[in-house]
């Protein structure tokens, strides 16, 4: 069992370029915040699921007393959680809402996570509690439901396949041990395709490189006895790869084997504390090559894991440690914790998230973390509301949602340095940026830029563009920006402007 996996080239050529521009003005930590914002009401609001979309992004959670306070202005009238999904741009600004009320719609109690329909841009699935069963939703981008399906317990994980469909699966607590091992393939308009008793309980679905899928399974008989199924796109089970007790919460299928990541307690291996986030590196046969408990003498819980160009791994959660693995803690109480290990397990750097006196946090059950590009990332957090900024919290919106309780907390991070240390060069390609200086509009030729990102002389990302040969600087202040252009192949130029007034 071989499988190729093709790596697209890194950006650390144009991040290496921006310091070479601008030194000794700015320099870069491991983890930059390209911008922030945050979202809710009065009451208390947690962020479950961000999608990237054209022009922005979509970020669904719950929120608890949704009538029609702070940026909440969608109608709900129930005191219970509801759903709220809102629509931002590439810089955070909130740009449409929808909300899903206890009371009527069918008991929608909280949104689990939001997923992209592979055929169609415009059109996504979000899936939802409904006590205890779970439903699927269509929306096309304007937040019109196309159509809604309740399939029971086996919406709990859902993975968007290439004819447009979902393939489902999942376990939700004390259940039918027979329902929640069922693989259920749909189609884009909600169609039973096909249905597949596993005989196990289904806890993750990832898609496989030749167009299969591989589901995370527990034995319904035996405790702590896991596997990897192999199901081909028809729902055959075509193999298997036995665990033992190496439950995976998360799956990456590398061309040798798999990664896998999972929360683990003080008996752990090589524990630090209460709980730590334990990566496994194992072949194609399931053996271990090796593992690695991350963590502080307190509390990591496990968010998202991400296969790097490089060949190491970056690694989202949440702690409360500020010892072991950790030692940029922001304060007493929780923090985001964003780490990067090499293709052996060795520990690059790390780096918490958040605020010294509040919690902030990603939640460790939902797909709360997506890649934008290489070393390039969207979270969607949660943080509690602070009347002036602090440590990382520094939302620009704040003033929108004052005196309230929890809030959802978006981020844009790039990891801006290469863990193997070793610069990669730039693209020689010929674009040509003009007028230089200029005072409006900044023309490109030689290059046809799917995304175009500009930084001021402090390192700070003020705009972003995508698919334009056209930006306009006209609301910027005077000064030194540096143009970073990438092209649909991925290949990226920078570009130093001066703007005047």
């Amino acid at each position: 069992m071989k499988y190729n996996f093709t790596h697209s080239r890194p950006n650390f050529g144009i991040v290496m370029a921006i310091v070479a521009m601008l030194s000794p003005v700015f320099s870069f930590a491991q983890l930059r915040i390209d911008w922030q914002n945050c979202y809710g009401g009065e009451g208390d609001d947690y962020a479950r699921s961000i999608l990237p979309i054209n022009e922005g992004y979509l970020v669904c959670g719950g929120v608890s007393i949704p009538q029609n306070t702070g940026m909440i202005s969608c109608g709900m009238v129930s005191n219970e959680a509801n759903i709220w999904l809102i629509r931002i741009d590439n810089q955070g600004v909130l740009q449409d809402q929808q909300c899903w009320s206890w009371d009527e719609d069918f008991h929608l109690k909280e949104s689990i996570s939001l997923e992209r329909a592979k055929t169609d841009n415009n059109e996504f699935y979000m899936n939802a509690h409904t006590f205890g069963e779970i439903t699927i939703l269509k929306l096309d981008e304007n937040f019109n439901e196309i159509w809604r399906l309740t399939p029971g317990y086996d919406g709990t994980q859902m993975l968007p396949t290439d004819d447009g469909g979902l393939l489902l699966g999942g376990s939700y607590g004390m259940i039918n041990k027979e329902e929640v091992g069922i693989l259920h393939k749909i189609d884009g308009e909600g169609n039973t395709e096909w249905k597949v008793s596993t005989g196990m309980s289904v806890v993750k679905l990832i898609q496989a490189k030749d167009g299969g899928f591989w589901v995370g399974s527990i034995s319904n008989e035996i405790l702590n006895d896991y596997y990897i199924l192999k199901v081909n796109q028809n729902g055959v089970i075509v193999d298997s790869i036995s665990l033992g007790a190496a439950y995976p919460r998360i799956i990456l299928e590398l061309e040798d084997g798999f990664l896998l990541a999972r929360n683990v307690g003080p008996d752990g291996p090589n524990a630090h504390g209460e709980y730590d986030i334990l990566l496994s590196r194992i072949d194609e046969a399931g053996s271990t090559l090796w593992q690695r408990s991350c963590g502080g003498s307190s509390h990591e819980l496990l968010g998202n894991v991400f296969a790097n160009a490089n060949g190491g791994f970056t690694v989202f959660g949440y702690t409360n440690s500020n010892d072991g693995d950790l030692h940029n803690k922001t304060g007493n109480d929780y923090d985001i914790w964003v780490f990067h290990i090499d293709a052996s397990g060795e520990l690059i750097w790390e780096r918490n998230i958040g605020s010294p006196t509040n919690h902030e946090w990603i939640d460790n059950n939902y797909p709360s973390v997506k890649r934008t590009g290489e070393y390039k990332y969207a979270m969607a957090g949660t943080m509690c509301w602070e009347e002036t900024p602090s440590g990382d919290v520094n939302c620009s919106n704040s003033v929108e949602i004052p005196d309230s309780g929890q809030n959802y907390w978006v981020l844009h991070v790039t990891d801006t340095i290469n863990s193997a240390g070793v610069p990669e060069p730039l693209s020689e390609i010929g674009a040509h940026v003009f007028p230089n200086p200029t005072k409006d509009i900044v023309r490109i030729q030689g290059i046809e830029p799917v995304e175009v990102m500009v930084y001021n002389a402090i390192g700070q990302m003020v705009k972003t563009m995508r698919d334009t040969n056209e930006i306009s600087v006209g609301d910027l202040p005077e000064g030194l920006y540096v143009f970073c252009i990438t092209d649909k192949e991925g290949v990226s130029v920078t570009k130093r402007i001066t703007v005047v007034r």
